[in-house]
């Protein structure tokens, strides 16, 4: 891979969670592909995979609850999966969030498939997964 691609790779994981927070179309319509996929089965509440780019926006505008107050991703890294020549990678990156009930800290992973479009890099698909999900039981819901 080429050090801009990296770069903007990078800018795209940290635009990410501005665009999850801000839940603007515009930043969102930056950050994820129009089909993308964002898999929240590893979250409580039911709510699977949330299909297409508007989907995952009207889940992100449900607020605060049930969504935490602030999203914050970070220590991301190319993976060696995917096929970069042909616009793919897989982005692993730590994330760290406050649970509102009670101000501890959340943490867990997201496994991104991220491919270049004709206007930059874009998430297609993010799974998030937590790090220590017995201790999270609750987590996530309204």
């Amino acid at each position: 891979m080429h050090a801009q691609d990296i770069a903007d790779i990078q800018q795209l994981m940290a635009l990410s969670a501005h665009a999850v927070d801000a839940v603007d179309p515009v930043l969102m319509a930056r950050a994820f592909t129009e089909d993308a996929v964002y898999d929240a089965r590893a979250g409580t509440g039911g709510h699977g995979e949330i299909a297409g780019r508007q989907a995952i926006l009207d889940w992100f505008a449900l607020g605060k609850p049930p969504h935490p107050p602030s999203h914050n991703l970070f220590g991301s890294w190319i993976d060696d999966g995917g096929d970069p020549d042909a616009g793919e990678v897989r982005v692993h990156s730590k994330w760290l969030v406050i649970d509102r009930r009670d101000g501890t800290a959340v943490s867990g992973d997201y496994h991104d498939i991220v491919v270049r479009t004709p206007d930059g890099w874009r998430i297609r698909r993010r799974r998030f997964t937590f790090r220590y999900p017995e201790a999270f039981a609750g987590f996530g819901d309204g």
